[in-house]
């Protein structure tokens, strides 16, 4: 990619940069939101194992901003076709998705948890995995919509 290029994918109109940090500053505080939510339902439901839900909670909460800038971040990135920084972020937005998983596929094992509950562990990774895929398309597509024919558009569309 040459220099020039680099700078229309990464410089978009001030209009569209306003738009892009007001829109993940919002879709940061709604996956916050969210993750308190799933808090105070996980803590009824896997209290009873002897989970530390105190750390699951914690690790949710510290990876929930991080997760919700990546996953914006992911659609800046596939809007602009800018696959080098979609890499990064997706790796970093599936890192944060599973960590709070994980922790809890961990922690159950020495609290001879059900298999029931690993089982529906795993359905909850698929289906909220499978939400933010297609979640995460359909912003793009609605995005690149929303920009044909703007300047920034231009500017992108000329540069892949």
């Amino acid at each position: 990619m040459r220099e020039d290029q680099a700078v229309a994918i990464e410089d978009p109109s001030p209009h569209a940069s306003k738009r892009r940090v007001l829109l993940e500053r919002g879709w940061v505080v709604g996956v916050v939101l969210f993750t308190i939510a799933r808090f105070f339902v996980a803590y009824g439901a896997l209290d009873r194992y002897g989970v530390n839900i105190w750390m699951f909670g914690f690790i949710d909460i510290v990876t929930a901003v991080p997760y919700g800038v990546s996953t914006a971040r992911v659609v800046g990135a596939l809007v602009d076709r800018n696959y080098q920084s979609f890499s990064r972020w997706a790796f970093v937005a599936g890192a944060t998705f599973l960590a709070p998983y994980l922790y809890l596929t961990w922690a159950g094992r020495d609290h001879a948890m059900p298999g029931v509950v690993y089982a529906v562990l795993a359905l909850l990774c698929l289906l909220f995995g499978a939400n933010a895929v297609l979640g995460v398309t359909k912003r793009v597509r609605e995005r690149r919509e929303a920009t044909k024919g703007s300047p920034s558009a231009d500017l992108v569309a000329t540069a892949s």
